[in-house]
């Protein structure tokens, strides 16, 4: 009989010893990067978090140069591979950068410093198309698009799927166009693109992703109000969990698991930058030297970033039928003014203020990520 046990014991065994541990979800966060050089877009961010009391919303590389004006130019390899060094300290696995095509070459500052860095860390990236920009762009824009997925640090998914948000539907270019792009793709010996997009209902996204033969939705960011008032980051956390995770579990809907770090555009609706045009500016008169820092309910403690973290890895494994992809975007790693940020501030002292790379780090870096290739 004791052949017999152990021939049963060892079967049982089976299982156990051939199943790894489940990957852990890859990790992303959106840049959006009006944050280099001397453009427009810098200077509108500088007039935005002038005020003292959002001081320490900055990037960590920013300088205040009076009692309402501070500078920002992260124009510098050196800083931009900080980042990588930051990114990586946090456990991410990619940055999605919001692409502006041949448009706004300042936008691309980040982009061009990031592909220069020797060591990346680990750290690789893909683009968040705007619907509308490529509505412009046209299929001419694909040639571009299927050279940077050839990019060794481009981001895949599904064994060699480059990865592709885009936000908010194209109007002008239909499933045909897109499946051009599938084939221009594949022709450049790669796999289809895994085509996401990013909006604001599931359910109606669903619906467009399906016309135009998309894989899965997403989400650029909860809001889409300004207000100077918004719920705390606890309520948007419970807001996304009900209006995005779960909605996507009833209705069955494919998607990349959205998270967030924040949402407060409050600098922009006292100082709208030009291209906010909706937004009617409501000034604070409180003199600048009695101005605190503006941190309340609304702004992510490192503890509670985490947490929403550690949720949207748990909801991405218990839901691996409906994230194929077993991937996770964050809103978003600088979108300092509008509230959603993991980059490091300006600390006191003129220190970074890491608090929040840290938290991630604890969550993100207790599994190896997932293999790319």
């Amino acid at each position: 009989m004791k052949p017999i046990f152990a021939l049963i014991i060892a079967l049982l065994l089976v299982p156990q010893l051939h199943a790894g541990p489940e990957a852990r979800p890859v990790v992303g966060a959106i840049r959006w990067d009006a944050w280099y050089g001397e453009g427009s877009a810098t200077k509108a961010m500088e007039a935005s978090l002038g005020q003292p009391k959002y001081h320490f919303r900055l990037p960590w590389f920013a300088r205040v140069v009076g009692a309402d004006k501070v500078s920002i130019n992260g124009d510098s390899q050196a800083i931009v591979e900080q980042e990588i060094s930051y990114a990586a300290q946090a456990g991410l696995n990619y940055w999605a950068f919001v692409d502006y095509c041949d448009e706004a070459s300042a936008m691309h500052i980040g982009l061009k410093r990031y592909l220069a860095a020797k060591d990346k860390r680990g750290i690789r990236y893909c683009f968040v198309e705007e619907g509308a920009r490529l509505d412009k762009v046209a299929a001419q824009g694909w040639r571009r698009l299927v050279e940077h997925f050839r990019h060794p640090d481009y981001q895949t998914v599904l064994d060699g799927r480059p990865l592709l948000f885009v936000f908010v539907k194209t109007t002008k270019l239909g499933k045909n166009e897109w499946d051009e792009l599938k084939r221009q793709t594949i022709a450049a010996g790669m796999k289809a693109p895994y085509l996401v997009l990013m909006g604001w209902n599931p359910e109606l996204d669903a619906k467009d992703m399906a016309a135009l033969g998309f894989d899965a939705v997403s989400a650029y960011a909860r809001g889409g109000s300004y207000s100077i008032t918004q719920p705390s980051y606890a309520e948007q956390c419970a807001l996304i969990r009900r209006d995005r995770w779960e909605k996507c579990r009833a209705l069955r809907i494919p998607s990349v698991t959205f998270a967030s770090a924040g949402w407060d555009t409050r600098p922009r609706n006292e100082r709208p930058p030009p291209w906010c045009t909706w937004v009617t500016a409501t000034p604070d008169k409180t003199p600048p030297a009695q101005q605190k820092p503006l941190i309340d309910s609304v702004t992510a403690t490192p503890d509670e970033l985490a947490v929403h973290i550690r949720e949207a890895l748990d909801w991405t494994k218990a839901n691996r039928d409906l994230n194929p992809a077993n991937a996770v975007i964050i809103y978003g790693w600088n979108e300092h003014d509008e509230g959603g940020w993991l980059q490091p501030t300006l600390g006191t002292g003129g220190k970074p203020d890491e608090s929040r790379i840290r938290a991630l780090g604890q969550v993100l870096r207790r599994s190896s990520p997932e293999k790319l290739r």
